[in-house]
């Protein structure tokens, strides 16, 4: 989350490490109890700092999750965009766009599940979050369709782009969907540590994007 504007760095590394552990220990907590049932002097026991520390960094909870929420998505898009302006991306025929497009998608909700899950949640309830996510979405998606219409002159720009739009919201939406419950989606083919799900959520796309398996 550095270098985020949802931080700010402390001077000291004394003080930066305890920022690290008080992070840390909410996502693991509001992902574990839930946001609402998680309160802040647990959060201050489990890193090891007083409830006061929290409190110096945060003027709240709601603070808290808000800082952690904005700085894993600067972060987050910052990495997409990296990738998709690099070399490789622009040197990548179509299919390989499709599979940077869905290990985007499958790598961060596998990395990142129980932090991811806690997003989610929050984005049904709170308006902001629900519009930032989606705002970050829409940009991601874009972004794999600019460089599928550049490999495909001979495609209808619009149209592929609304296809690049649809297949990124259907299939992350079943990502989201397979680990929104704490344990997980049941169901074979269903969990998105399957690399089953992957593979035909990657050949769905293909077909759909009308690109050559």
């Amino acid at each position: 989350m550095e270098g985020s504007a949802a931080f700010t760095r402390p001077q000291q590394q004394r003080s930066r490490d305890a920022l690290e552990r008080i992070v840390a220990s909410a996502v693991g907590l509001f992902s574990r109890s839930g946001f609402d049932a998680a309160r802040v002097s647990d959060i201050a026991s489990e890193a090891g700092v007083p409830v006061g520390t929290v409190y110096q960094h945060f003027p709240d909870k709601e603070a808290l999750l808000a800082a952690i929420v904005a700085g894993y998505r600067a972060c987050r898009m910052r990495e997409i965009r990296e990738l998709c302006t690099s070399a490789e991306a622009r040197a990548a025929s179509p299919r390989q766009l499709v599979e940077l497009h869905l290990d985007i998608v499958f790598s961060a909700f596998s990395a990142d599940a129980g932090l991811l899950r806690l997003i989610e949640r929050k984005r049904l309830e709170d308006v902001s979050v629900h519009r930032d996510q989606s705002m970050a979405n829409d940009v991601v998606a874009t972004w794999i369709a600019d460089l599928l219409v550049e490999r495909l002159p001979d495609r209808d720009p619009a149209e592929l782009r609304r296809q690049v739009h649809y297949a990124h919201s259907i299939i992350r939406g079943a990502v989201v969907w397979s680990v929104l419950p704490t344990v997980g989606e049941l169901g074979e083919g269903l969990k998105v540590t399957d690399t089953g799900f992957a593979v035909e959520a990657l050949k769905m796309a293909l077909r759909y994007l009308g690109i050559d398996e």
